[in-house]
């Protein structure tokens, strides 16, 4: 049984491989299915893991975290050294690419978007959600919740580029992630190899997509996700539901998993839930009740550019030749290629297909699971299969979004390197630690 948890392990290398070393290696109808397959691997496998084990190895996964660090305080030093490290390699390559990058509207206007309408805004006392004309897409409300923005406050009253939020605020859930090893493992190598696998990441995004790196705010959103699913683990109500917040109010992908999440909860931990809510609902309202009061027709047509932009991209890119293949659509990553060669009509006819696709796909997923939850919670733990249905509704979700944009499916990874950081400690590794 432990060396088929090493099938997990190979299912995440598979995930790195397939969207940033060898995307398309297969062509575009293929390597979508190897991408999407292995994403999916990973939030299947655990519960035959978990089903076939035999009683001594129910703890194949950890459903809750330690109380205390369990390593010495040597070895403690160690691990701190190997994470200041990564976190120094970390920042010279991100800087590099900062300096290589510059802001540019032309390159992607994610950043000039939050500068622009939101930041500028909040400064100005001008309600940030008030309609907007610009970037292209004529009359919209600024759709970007406020904490896909608000951070950047920091370097915009700091006076530093933005961009380096993206470092602040990574290396900070990175360093909770750290913590979260440390009470759950007494093997330091162990503790070594898993705070790589967060790292492994962001350098193999700088590696191949360093570009995408510093022109939009992925990186952050990554740290909201993996602090999403550390939260899952927590005994805090207020911590659970702050890592709720988290992507809820900056790009709300996982709104499918969320009656998933809680229907768990409600079975098996009332109390839980409702505590949760409680301080899930105070949250939410404390970050979006002062913008609906400024501007209480916010939400109206808040993703009506999306069509525009989804045009914009489907239509190809402006120094492609015409008739060339759109370029966003074309990687090998997403199902949107297929919709583009395949399905008959205008382009519009095409989009429409493939966000029908989308919303129905997520939401018989999302019915699926909470169908299941009673058979699949007979094996699994609750914690561990709201980590795993997380992974199941967001890696379908970014299979079907209509662009595909690289780095959306990096958040998809953040949470294959949760799931590998839930395996618990073979009893020989534990005796040998100290």
């Amino acid at each position: 049984m432990k060396n088929k948890v090493n099938y997990l392990y190979i299912a995440f290398l598979l995930e790195l491989v397939f969207l940033f070393y060898r995307k398309n290696e297969l062509g575009v109808y293929l390597s979508p299915l190897f991408f999407t397959g292995a994403g999916l691997f990973l939030a299947i496998f655990p519960y035959f893991l978990q089903k076939k084990s035999k009683p001594e190895l129910a703890e194949l996964f950890l459903e809750t975290n330690g109380e205390r660090i369990q390593i010495t305080r040597g070895n403690l030093r160690i691990i701190a050294g190997v994470f200041v490290l990564f976190v120094i390699v970390f920042g010279i390559w991100l800087g590099y690419f900062i300096r290589q990058f510059p802001i540019d509207v032309n390159q992607s206007d994610i950043i000039p978007f939050i500068e622009d309408i939101f930041l500028k805004r909040w400064d100005q006392g001008i309600p940030v959600y008030s309609t907007y004309e610009g970037f292209g897409y004529g009359a919209f409300h600024p759709n970007y919740m406020p904490l896909h923005w608000m951070s950047f406050l920091v370097s915009y009253y700091g006076g530093f580029d933005h961009r380096w939020m993206l470092y602040i605020i990574y290396s900070l859930s990175v360093f909770i992630y750290l913590y979260v090893l440390l009470l759950n493992f007494s093997s330091w190598k162990r503790i070594v190899f898993l705070l790589f696998l967060p790292f492994l990441l962001v350098f193999s995004i700088l590696e191949s997509q360093g570009k995408d790196a510093v022109h939009t705010v992925e990186i952050i959103i990554l740290g909201f996700y993996l602090i999403l699913g550390l939260s899952i683990f927590s005994r805090n109500y207020l911590v659970q539901a702050f890592g709720l917040l988290l992507p809820l109010l900056s790009r709300y992908s996982f709104v499918f998993w969320l009656p998933v999440h809680f229907i768990s909860w409600i079975k098996t931990d009332g109390k839980r839930f409702i505590w949760v809510s409680v301080f899930g609902a105070i949250l939410l309202g404390v970050f979006l009740v002062p913008f609906i009061i400024s501007s209480p027709d916010m939400f109206e047509g808040f993703n009506s550019n999306y069509m525009i932009a989804a045009m914009r991209e489907w239509g190809g890119q402006s120094w492609q030749q015409p008739g060339d293949n759109p370029f966003q659509l074309f990687h090998g990553i997403g199902f949107a290629a297929w919709f583009y060669n395949l399905y008959p009509g205008p382009l519009e006819a095409r989009i429409s297909a493939l966000m029908t696709t989308l919303k129905f796909t997520s939401l018989f997923s999302m019915i699926g699971l909470m169908l299941l939850t009673p058979r699949i919670k007979k094996v699994l733990s609750a914690n561990m299969f709201s980590l795993l249905s997380l992974k199941f509704i967001l890696t379908l979700f970014y299979a079907f979004v209509t662009i595909p944009y690289l780095y959306l499916n990096w958040v998809s990874l953040i949470i294959s390197i949760v799931i590998l950081s839930r395996i618990a400690e073979p009893k020989l590794e534990k005796e040998t630690a100290i």
